[in-house]
């Protein structure tokens, strides 16, 4: 396997392997699923909920990038890639304006 035009420092945070990186936020937001509503998430309960409803609602977009973030933080993840990925991005940068 042959890499062009990327670089990879290793022990780095920052991963160009969105795919993982989404797998292991996706992983965190599982729990914290598991733990706010007592059940695993079905295949079309949000794993970024609004975690002031009893049942599973989409978050809001404030909160899903703080949700966003937490995750990241947790595994150790770039937050502006997922944010990126997610088509969040322009929120996390009117947000750091503010």
């Amino acid at each position: 396997m042959h890499s062009m035009g990327t670089s990879r420092r290793t022990g780095s945070r920052y991963s160009h392997d969105i795919g993982l990186t989404m797998l292991k936020i996706a992983r965190v937001r599982y729990e914290i699923f598991r733990a706010k509503f007592g059940r695993d998430p079905g295949p079309d309960d949000p794993l970024f909920f609004d975690s002031m409803h009893d049942q599973p609602v989409v978050a809001g977009e404030a909160e899903m990038c703080s949700q966003v973030l937490d995750a990241a933080t947790a595994t150790r993840s770039d937050y502006m890639s997922v944010m990126r990925f997610l088509g969040l991005a322009n929120h996390a940068a009117r947000q750091a304006d503010v």
